[in-house]
């Protein structure tokens, strides 16, 4: 009974490729409904490539900062759970307001700082 359930089976339809055109006319064909929603392997590849990129030139600009803008821009903008002005302020025993022009201050001599090393570095593109 087992070998003739298996040979119905079998009869049936075996292995089919996937290359078949689903219709007569050969329009189509299966693995076109076959669908990869993951990311090709060269986008992966350079995805960490250029975040590890990033990551160079934003550690190289941040030498650009001294101790204390360090500080505050990492804990305000580089962390996951920042740290408040009123945090910080009590930290450095400064206002509130002061520590956000450290901040801002900070921020913008980082950008500078990453400009120019990308442009060094060729990485900027010319328009």
């Amino acid at each position: 009974e087992e070998v003739n359930n298996m040979n119905r089976r079998m009869a049936m339809g075996g292995d089919t490729s996937l290359n078949v055109p689903m219709r007569e006319d050969g329009d189509g064909q299966w693995q076109d409904w076959l669908v990869d929603d993951t990311p090709l392997q060269d986008e992966r590849v350079a995805d960490t490539q250029e975040g590890d990129m990033r990551h160079a030139l934003l550690s190289e600009a941040m030498d650009s900062l001294n101790e204390r803008e360090k500080h505050i821009l990492t804990q305000r903008r580089l962390i996951e759970e920042p740290q408040t002005l009123e945090e910080l302020s009590q930290t450095y025993s400064v206002s509130r307001e002061r520590v956000r022009q450290i901040e801002v201050r900070a921020f913008e001599k980082l950008q500078k700082a990453m400009l120019r090393i990308a442009g060094e570095k060729r990485l900027l593109l010319a328009f």
